[in-house]
């Protein structure tokens, strides 16, 4: 089958080509890389893993910013646009981050600097065992970002089919003590946040009440130890690799 043109593919990531051409995707990522605190990783010289990658914004701004070598995971038949943009830009890009497609419930047998997740986790019925799998493919850093609230006490929010913006995909919202609370279990600090705050001013914003359903932020974890959840496999709907690995099975 031909190339496709840009003009011919559903992009999702927004981005500016080596020409000078704009893909038309949904969102302008280099002007909102600040919100995924992707513009403050050092990535000279790391391995990353970028699960959920889409279109491969990432993956392939971490390839030119210095990454010595970048895995791309995702699985096209649960969303729009296929592979046509990422193959798209791994040609124009003349790229040699590696595409797979895969599960972040079965992640690759090998383990990454930096673990990039942006977008996935509110899609997913069983965030626990994912981001348990994402701590443990990670030796150095691991990033989130989606639908995840301000609140001392690690809960879950669960939405109703299409309660979210008409979507059926997702399921859950989270808080930010759930967030760390996992990341400390898998020997993750966290180092960096960026809430979006939607309030006008600062007073506004100091009282404004946390939005369970559509606060965005992202939290960047680094590795302090190399621990693994005391949880038996049973009690997850899929077991963590990391688990399954520590108890040598």
């Amino acid at each position: 089958m031909a190339d496709l043109e840009i003009e011919d593919i559903q992009w999702f990531h927004q981005l500016t080509l080596k020409d000078g051409r704009v893909t038309q995707g949904l969102v302008d990522m280099a002007r909102h890389e600040h919100l995924y605190l992707f513009d403050r990783l050092e990535l000279q010289g790391k391995s990353l893993l970028d699960i959920g990658c889409w279109d491969g914004y990432f993956s392939f701004m971490a390839e030119q910013r210095g990454a010595r070598r970048v895995v791309s995971l995702d699985n096209p038949d649960f969303r729009w646009g296929g592979l046509d943009g990422y193959n798209f830009l791994h040609r124009h890009f003349e790229s040699r981050a590696e595409w797979r497609r895969g599960s972040i419930y079965d992640l690759p047998d090998e383990r990454f600097d930096i673990v990039l997740c942006y977008g996935v986790l509110y899609h997913l019925n069983d965030p626990l065992s994912a981001m348990i799998n994402s701590f443990h493919a990670a030796l150095e850093e691991v990033v989130f970002e989606g639908l995840i609230y301000e609140d001392r006490q690690p809960t879950l929010f669960l939405l109703a089919p299409k309660e979210l913006d008409g979507d059926p995909t997702n399921l859950y919202t989270m808080s930010t003590a759930y967030v760390e609370k996992v990341a400390a279990m898998c020997g993750f600090e966290l180092v960096d946040s960026q809430m979006r705050h939607y309030a006008s001013t600062a007073l506004r914003r100091s009282l404004r009440k946390s939005q369970p359903r559509t606060d965005r932020a992202a939290m960047r974890f680094r590795r302090v130890a190399e621990l693994t959840p005391a949880y038996k496999e049973s009690c997850f709907s899929v077991a963590p690799k990391g688990l399954l690995k520590a108890r040598g099975q």
